[in-house]
């Protein structure tokens, strides 16, 4: 039960997202399919959801310690950070960039969030968004099953802002730079690790 709430919560933030920003940049709903959106759609019902059935099979539901459960989410938004600036530098690499390359083609924008192939897509998208809960798990701390769904939409709702990319409000966004320049910021949300290693640019 977890699992199919986690995939919904996702499901559906993701997908809000996409109307409210995209319908600005999709002029033409007929062609609303296009390769970002199929890709999406595709790794969501192939990937995504099969992955969390599996790896949500064996997590407990825990519907105690509401509170200090919130107190992970920091730690799960660090640890995400670091996680997808590992998974996603390499990326960046003359020896890999042709498999990263797809979703760096055409305009930034909400639904190609999740366009990536099943590999880069299950190591590095879902592994950022659960690995940390497991790593949590593994030092027998179990997150509250309320507070692992707001997590998950915390997590859904920042990778669609991260690709808001024709938004002038929101263009000087870190991972739209990266979008934009290549060659910097490869994290995610706090971009610790470009910080600290001297690959973020703000502008």
């Amino acid at each position: 039960m977890i699992a199919t709430n986690v995939f919904l919560i996702h499901l559906t933030c993701y997908w809000i997202m996409v109307y409210l920003y995209d319908k600005n940049v999709i002029y033409d709903w007929t062609i609303v399919l296009d390769e970002p959106v199929r890709l999406s759609l595709k790794n969501q019902f192939f990937y995504t959801y099969p992955t969390i059935n599996i790896i949500f099979s064996y997590y407990p539901e825990n519907y105690e310690n509401f509170l200090s459960s919130l107190l992970y989410i920091p730690l799960l938004a660090v640890y995400n950070d670091i996680y997808f600036f590992v998974m996603h530098r390499p990326l960046h690499t003359k020896y890999l960039y042709k498999y990263h390359k797809s979703h760096h083609t055409g305009k930034t924008r909400v639904a190609k969030s999740l366009d990536s192939d099943m590999l880069e897509h299950i190591v590095g998208n879902l592994g950022s968004f659960f690995s940390g809960i497991f790593l949590l798990q593994y030092f027998e701390y179990i997150m509250n099953v309320y507070v692992l769904f707001l997590w998950v939409g915390i997590a859904t709702v920042n990778v669609c802002v991260s690709h808001i990319g024709e938004d002038k409000l929101l263009n000087t966004n870190p991972h739209y730079i990266h979008h934009k320049r290549r060659k910097c910021n490869y994290g995610s949300g706090i971009y610790l690790m470009d910080r600290l290693v001297g690959t973020y640019r703000a502008e």
